[in-house]
C-alpha cells in the first residue's frame, strides 16, 4: 500500500534568504518523502508598508514586490508549477548572485531560464490586478492562516507554522530527517513555538559575496595604514 502525499504549502517573498533556504530544504524532502510542495506568496513590502523600517531593507522590500507580481502573472500563464520554477531561477539570481531583485533584466532573464516567455514581466508590471491578487493572497496568509512572516508552512491543512528556519542547503537524508520532526510538531496541536537565536547569517551566495568584499576591504585598508606608519616612523 502506497504512502499517502503530504500536501505542504510554503508562503515566500523572494527577499527572504531565510525563506529562500526552506524552500531549497523542501526541494530536498520532496526527493525522499511522498511531499508536494505548492508556493504561495506573502509580501514584506505589504506587512511592513506602515512599519519603521531602514531605507535600504524597504527598498529591497518594494523591488521584491515587483518580483511577486511577475510570480502571479507566471501562475496565471503557466500554474503553479511555472511559478515555483521562476521562484527558483529568482532565488539563484537575487540569493545566489545577487543580481538586482526587482530589476527587469534579472526577472527577464529568470523567466527565460524557468522556460517562460521573458514577457511575463512586462505583462505582469503593465497590469495593476498582478499587485491585487498579491495582496489578496497576502490577506489570507495574514488573516486566515494568521501568517506574520516568511517561511510559513501549512501541511495537509493544519495550523500555519512559521519556520523552519535553516542557514544552509541541506543534503536529502537530513532533509528527510528535519521533515520528519518538524511535521510531527505541526501535526501536534498543542505546540505553538520552538525558537532560538540566529548565530550567523544565511549561508547563500550574496552573503558570502559581500563578506569577501567586506574583508578584502578591510585587508586593504590595514595595509594601508601599516604603510602610512612605516611612512612616518623615522
Amino acid at each position: 500500500m502506497s504512502t499517502p502525499t503530504t500536501e505542504v504549502d510554503l508562503y515566500v517573498d523572494p527577499a527572504c534568504p531565510w525563506a529562500w533556504l526552506t524552500s531549497r530544504w523542501l526541494v530536498e524532502v520532496e526527493r525522499v518523502r511522498p511531499v508536494r510542495v505548492t508556493t504561495r506568496l506573502f509580501c514584506l513590502a505589504e506587512i511592513n508598508r506602515d512599519a519603521e523600517a531602514d531605507d535600504r531593507l524597504r527598498r529591497a522590500h518594494e523591488a521584491s514586490e515587483r518580483a511577486l507580481r511577475c510570480l502571479v502573472q507566471a501562475r496565471r500563464e503557466g500554474g503553479d508549477a511555472a511559478l515555483a520554477a521562476l521562484y527558483t531561477c529568482i532565488g539563484d539570481a537575487y540569493q545566489e548572485r545577487a543580481e538586482p531583485v526587482g530589476d527587469p533584466e534579472t526577472l527577464e532573464a529568470a523567466a527565460e531560464q524557468a522556460g517562460i516567455d521573458g514577457g511575463v514581466v512586462a505583462r505582469a508590471l503593465s497590469d495593476p490586478s498582478t499587485l491585487d491578487d498579491l495582496l489578496r493572497e497576502h490577506r489570507h496568509a495574514v488573516e486566515v492562516l494568521g501568517a506574520f512572516g516568511v517561511p510559513t508552512l501549512v501541511i495537509d491543512a493544519h495550523a500555519a507554522i512559521f519556520g523552519p528556519i535553516v542557514d544552509r542547503r541541506l543534503e536529502p537524508a537530513e532533509a528527510g530527517e528535519l521533515w520528519d520532526h518538524t511535521r510531527w510538531l505541526i501535526e501536534n496541536a498543542r505546540f505553538f513555538e520552538l525558537k532560538r537565536n540566529r548565530t550567523g547569517r544565511a549561508a547563500i551566495g550574496r552573503y558570502a559575496a559581500a563578506t569577501a568584499k567586506e574583508a578584502a576591504t578591510a585587508a586593504q585598508r590595514s595595509g594601508g595604514a601599516a604603510h602610512e606608519a612605516s611612512g612616518t616612523s623615522g
